[in-house]
């Protein structure tokens, strides 16, 4: 197969998986609930009332009739819908609470990949030593614990007892966005930590990953050849060691930056941080179907993308894709 022909399958098959998906997601959200059912319960709203609200949403329509207004709405306007929880425009709030979500994953992700991917490859270089032990100990104790409880164990130790940090939020209550020093200072004070136990944690899990590819590696034959023909340990192990040892982890390491809009949504829940992975969890729990059919057909999209993207940079690690 050549590439033309590889890059055109993946493109129809992109296309095909993201409509899938974005028709997944419009029908599961009106699972959830009738997110208009807390005004029947008020006695001050009338039937013809509430039937004149529906009908300004949408739902005194078919489900089928609904799904196609999405798709008209989306493709032809690049519009969502209207949020019922911020009454404003889905659009409009996605791209408010999206700065701080990236800010934050972008930077936590990169990092992240990096150090898992270094220590990764030396903690499998040095197999037998009593670092690369410990080091796979904490990696296993940081992957089985659950992630919220040790963002909740940060917060309480970090905020709570030693009051180093913030409690909540992205910045200080009463503080609005300004291009100041005084308020990047308080944005950092606040990011410090969400920041740091998403990338603790993320490279700890990901580095046994990384170390159980390397380890693979060390037992090809061209390894051992390269030993052999007298390079020294570091071009061994950075020139064909590390560098094949990338080949199995590039999707997954790759794959996380197709998550960012979806955010954190357990760390920016535990730290009431205003990001687009809080935003996902208020949409669940206040039943508000446009507000989370923005955020997921975003996410899906993003995942479409940067996995197409991986598959290009697949491609030029590794000549075997590009001769089919």
């Amino acid at each position: 197969m050549t590439v033309r022909a590889h890059l055109t399958r993946r493109i129809v098959f992109s296309f095909i998986t993201f409509f899938f998906i974005i028709t997944l997601v419009f029908f599961l959200a009106r699972l959830t609930g009738d997110p208009l059912a807390e005004l029947e319960n008020d006695p001050r709203m009338t039937p013809e009332v509430i039937a004149s609200i529906k009908a300004l949403f949408g739902l005194d329509k078919p489900p089928h009739m609904q799904y196609l207004d999405f798709l008209k709405n989306m493709f032809l306007y690049g519009k969502f819908g209207y949020s019922v929880t911020y009454k404003r425009a889905v659009e409009d709030v996605i791209l408010e609470k999206l700065p701080y979500t990236l800010a934050l994953l972008i930077p936590s992700i990169t990092l992240s990949n990096y150090l898992a991917y270094r220590i990764g490859v030396e903690i499998a270089w040095r197999r037998t030593s009593k670092v690369s032990s410990a080091l796979i100990v904490l990696s296993i104790f940081m992957s089985s614990v659950p992630y919220f409880w040790l963002a909740i164990l940060f917060l309480y130790g970090f905020s709570v007892a030693l009051g180093i940090t913030p409690i909540f939020g992205a910045v200080s209550p009463g503080m609005s966005f300004s291009w100041t020093l005084e308020w990047f200072i308080d944005y950092l004070w606040h990011y410090a930590l969400p920041f740091t136990v998403l990338t603790l944690r993320s490279a700890l899990s990901y580095m046994l990953y990384v170390r159980n590819s390397t380890i693979d590696i060390l037992g090809e034959d061209y390894v051992f050849a390269a030993i052999a023909r007298g390079f020294s340990n570091n071009y061994v192990k950075y020139k064909y060691v590390a560098r094949n040892a990338l080949l199995p982890i590039v999707t997954v390491l790759g794959l996380r930056y197709a998550f960012i809009i979806d955010g954190a949504i357990l760390t920016e829940t535990v730290f009431s941080y205003p990001g687009t992975g809080r935003l996902v969890y208020e949409a669940i729990i206040s039943r508000d179907y446009w507000l989370l059919q923005g955020a997921m057909v975003i996410l899906a999209a993003s995942v479409i993308i940067v996995n197409f993207i991986i598959d290009l940079i697949y491609m030029y690690l590794d000549p075997r894709v590009r001769r089919g």
